[in-house]
């Protein structure tokens, strides 16, 4: 008949189960894709969560580092700690430390440093160096004592400038640079025996500092050509004869602690550095 359709015909049992076989697997297969796609994705997104976290963990450390690093500090820390230690122990480590750091150099020049930077390695008068006659003269007007206590001698002795000089050893002394106080005592002494001079040079032999300012003395004036010199008063004390040492006058190394009187102590002083002014050397 017309529009009828005939009927399928069953499939046979193999062929029936393989194609439910077939259509099983595709099915699986496509859950298994679909399943692994969304765990793709929640890898994709874990790590990226992951690499957020890492970046703030980086960036947190470079935070820290970074303001634990030197130029994060502030700057007095960079002076007291840092700087001003160094340059009071050696000029020569100070210049290199300057050099290597940029920091460092922008604050190398403040007076708090200037003020206590160690000279032992710059000359007396650096006559051949203009950069350190420079560098001292900064040193000078920071107020650093031994830049004021060289100055004040070769001012004194040396240009035969009193007022200059005198100026400079009584700056030196008034901020506890102690062979100061005993050129600026001796000195004093040789003017009025019961003023000033007595009462600085009683100062440095309670400090100890008899032996280091005699050696001292003798280091500057031995790099000075000398113009001026000092003359002693006689010693005004009647029992002087007593009071002198038995064996020998004082050395460089002594404080002057076998002398009971003041007015011989601070005399035996003043002989010491008159005759070293002259060439002779008191023992």
């Amino acid at each position: 008949m017309l529009g009828s359709s005939k009927p399928s015909t069953p499939l046979p049992p193999f062929l029936f189960s393989l194609s439910i076989r077939k259509i099983r697997t595709r099915n699986q297969i496509k859950s298994f894709q679909e399943g692994w796609k969304k765990k793709m994705e929640g890898n994709k997104i874990s790590s990226f969560q992951g690499f957020l976290k890492l970046t703030k963990r980086v960036r947190k450390n470079k935070t820290n580092s970074f303001t634990t690093s030197i130029f994060s500090l502030p700057n007095e820390l960079l002076i007291t700690e840092v700087l001003a230690r160094v340059a009071a122990t050696s000029v020569c480590d100070f210049f290199n430390l300057i050099l290597s750091c940029k920091a460092f150099h922008q604050t190398a020049d403040d007076n708090y440093i200037l003020g206590h930077v160690s000279l032992d390695k710059v000359p007396v008068i650096p006559w051949r160096s203009p950069k350190q006659a420079f560098f001292l003269e900064k040193c000078k007007e920071t107020g650093h004592p031994e830049a004021l206590y060289r100055e004040g001698m070769v001012q004194y002795f040396s240009f035969a400038k009193v007022g200059e000089g005198l100026n400079c050893l009584n700056s030196a002394a008034k901020v506890g640079h102690v062979g100061a106080a005993y050129v600026l005592g001796v000195i004093l002494f040789c003017i009025d025996e019961g003023g000033e001079g007595r009462r600085l040079l009683n100062y440095v032999k309670s400090k100890k500092g008899i032996g280091e300012s005699r050696k001292k003395f003798k280091d500057v004036i031995n790099r000075l050509w000398l113009n001026n010199f000092l003359e002693p008063k006689p010693n005004a004390c009647p029992m002087q004869a007593q009071h002198r040492r038995k064996l020998r006058w004082p050395s460089d190394d002594d404080d002057d602690n076998d002398v009971s009187c003041e007015a011989c102590g601070c005399h035996l002083q003043v002989i010491f550095v008159c005759n070293l002014l002259r060439g002779i050397v008191t023992y």
